[in-house]
């Protein structure tokens, strides 16, 4: 990421000085920048509007990583209370279950978080969570009359397992969220815009002028390159990481061992 972020730095410094360099070599660049002062106010203006555009991208993105996270860490916490409520069942039961979650487990880390950067998720991950599933609603209306202790435990795994496919449908209702195109290709309008518009009006470019716009061009290039390495939570550098999902693991072999 820093070398990413870094590099789109350099190039939108690169090209503040290239545009602000070819544009403003004419005696008549040098001249319009003396005679519109006015127009300042529309530069401000147009770097207000990059502004807003970047703070509102950087600020929804950050809330849906924010609320992906959540819903990871809390499938991960349901599944590991199925896992230990499971302990209560009878042995081939609680193998079966337990078998299913850490195969579950693993198709998500393995298989399914690769799928949700691009906008998918695993029908065989919703499979494998539905074979543990059903044996708890084998065990719910199956016939004979279960000890209390059995019969808590069962009760128990089985709303336990409603939390697992509630948070596991907002976790894959967040693969489809998206930045809106639209505020993307505003705001890297916007951003070509303030770099073109002090040569566009007219500009002394002097070594101060270009140091400036060079910095500023460093700026909006890391500002953009924020924004579109936000605009999905499970992929890109800063998209959320299935280490939920391994902690769950971890703890399932703690529960075993007891």
């Amino acid at each position: 990421m820093i070398v990413a972020s870094v590099l789109c730095a350099l190039i939108g410094a690169g090209c503040a000085f290239a545009l602000t360099w070819g544009l403003s070599r004419t005696p008549s660049s040098r001249e319009a920048s003396k005679a519109a002062p006015g127009l300042s106010f529309v530069g401000s203006t147009t770097l207000s509007m990059f502004v807003l555009c970047l703070g509102f991208l950087v600020a929804s993105s950050w809330q849906e990583h924010g609320t992906a996270r959540d819903h990871s860490y809390g499938e991960a916490r349901a599944l590991t209370t199925v896992y230990a409520a499971a302990g209560g069942l009878a042995e081939s039961d609680r193998t079966q279950v337990r078998s299913s979650l850490r195969k579950y487990v693993a198709l998500v880390v393995d298989d399914e978080w690769p799928m949700m950067g691009r906008h998918q998720s695993s029908a065989t991950a919703w499979l494998t969570l539905d074979q543990a599933s059903g044996t708890l609603e084998r065990l719910t209306n199956g016939a004979g009359s279960p000890t209390p202790a059995r019969a808590l435990a069962v009760s128990n795994t089985a709303k336990a397992m409603e939390d697992v496919y509630e948070l596991r449908s907002q976790r894959i209702s967040d693969v489809r969220w998206t930045v809106l195109p639209q505020l993307e290709y505003a705001l890297v309008a916007t951003g070509l815009l303030v770099l073109l518009f002090p040569a566009l009006v007219g500009i002394n470019a002097g070594p101060r002028h270009l140091v400036m716009m060079v910095l500023l061009g460093a700026v909006l290039g890391f500002g953009i390159f924020l924004v579109f390495s936000l605009q999905h939570p499970f992929s890109g550098p800063t998209g959320v990481s299935p280490a939920a999902y391994t902690q769950a693991v971890a703890r399932f072999d703690q529960l075993d061992a007891q």
